[in-house]
């Protein structure tokens, strides 16, 4: 099969996140809010989207995707591709032609008969919080499972609505140890990921429906606790993808939803926080979503940030650390996703790219996934298709494009060898 990937992307209904979580991690009120970088003009408040109109229109169209069933929204997203949505905005990115159009998807020169689509369950289960100054104490919660009940029933949906449809699903299951035990972890695995990743196994019938383990540091995952009951929850993870050449995807810019305070996030976020899982594991397929953004200016050395600027490169101590990891291990990927909602991140990477001796480069080149962050991009374009149009044109090559969104992700899943 002929397929496209979106690497990283995000369905939910409105009951599937814990507020809770992340209203619990906002004791500090605004201090906390300021230290965080949420308010980086790089982040949201750009200079665009500090016009209230559009704010509101960005949040009221973010929110439109939480308010249906998960089947609609992915059919939602292909409708999009397939041009049925005006745009209004004077200056929203659109393509000159659908993506998906005549039987097939388009992207520049190449053509695609499927897309591969990889929804990110996050695992938004949570422990009991109690706090003094709480009324009502609130109790802990295993919110994954509905969570998968709910996004394998969308994929059906869709099947059943869209028999000649362009999406096929290759879903990531999100797991957060710290909230589970490691038999009910152990259940997580066994019941719902697949251990045959092959093209040639994917006709056979199982009931495991995911491809892949989604991890997601900032609510509370530390990918090498000191903690002897916690590192054993995480190696059984690794142990078991290692065995079955089972793919992570792991978030990591310094921005998104946390359970737990900004400056541990970061610590369990950075592509550092890796380097003893790897050691042990150096064989682990890992994809560094967001390609290790860092908005916020307190985490950046100035003398770099200035020399970065002068060379059009990027300016994210994270960023360094993740293309390092590339080049000592042999299956550490990066993806684009929200970062490329920026089209400046491209030419950066690009331009970082292009000062790398040949042999570095070509790594980071079959190294790097493309992605969106549906439906959390909204937030910074107007659409879906808008994200693609940036991408189209971005500086890489019609080749570099189709590794990016073919050759690379087969790979990194494990589809082909």
């Amino acid at each position: 099969m002929n397929y496209f990937f979106d690497q990283h992307f995000h369905v939910m209904a409105i009951e599937h996140p814990n507020l809770l979580t992340f209203l619990a991690t906002l004791d500090t009120g605004i201090p906390d809010l300021i230290t965080s970088g949420a308010l980086s003009p790089n982040y949201i408040l750009t200079s665009k989207n500090r016009k209230g109109s559009v704010m509101l229109n960005r949040i009221t169209n973010t929110l439109t995707t939480f308010e249906q069933p998960i089947g609609q929204t992915l059919a939602l997203m292909e409708d999009d591709l397939k041009g049925l949505f005006p745009s209004h905005e004077d200056d929203a990115q659109r393509p000159l032609e659908p993506y998906i159009r005549d039987g097939a998807m388009h992207m520049r020169s190449h053509s695609y008969d499927k897309l591969a689509m990889c929804p990110q369950l996050m695992d938004f289960s949570s422990n009991e919080i109690r706090k003094e100054n709480l009324y009502y104490p609130t109790t802990k919660e295993i919110k994954i499972l509905t969570y998968v009940e709910d996004s394998l029933a969308g994929f059906d949906w869709y099947r059943e609505n869209r028999p000649d449809g362009k999406f096929e699903f290759f879903p990531f299951i999100g797991i957060n140890p710290p909230v589970h035990s490691i038999d009910f972890i152990e259940m997580l695995l066994e019941s719902f990921v697949t251990k045959e990743h092959k093209i040639s196994d994917q006709s056979k019938k199982t009931k495991q429906k995911f491809f892949g383990i989604k991890f997601y540091p900032p609510l509370g995952y530390n990918p090498w606790p000191s903690d002897e009951d916690e590192l054993k929850k995480v190696t059984l993870i690794y142990d078991f993808c290692t065995k079955y050449d089972v793919p992570i995807m792991t978030h990591c810019d310094d921005q998104g939803f946390r359970g737990i305070p900004p400056k541990e996030a970061w610590k369990y976020t950075s592509p550092a926080s890796y380097k003893p899982v790897l050691a042990h594991y150096p064989t682990l397929r890992i994809d560094f979503a967001h390609y290790g953004w860092q908005y916020n200016q307190l985490q950046k050395n100035p003398l770099t940030m200035l020399t970065a600027a002068a060379s059009k490169v990027p300016d994210s101590p994270w960023f360094y650390e993740l293309v390092e990891l590339m080049q000592l291990y042999p299956n550490v990927y990066a993806d684009v996703s929200f970062s490329g909602s920026n089209a400046d991140f491209y030419q950066q990477l690009n331009n970082y790219i292009a000062s790398l001796e040949e042999n570095k480069a070509q790594t980071v080149l079959e190294r790097t996934l493309f992605g969106t962050d549906f439906s959390v991009n909204l937030l910074k374009v107007e659409s879906y298709t808008s994200y693609y149009r940036i991408f189209e044109q971005s500086p890489f090559s019609d080749d570099q494009i189709h590794l990016f969104v073919q050759t690379n992700p087969m790979r990194y899943m494990g589809l082909v060898q």
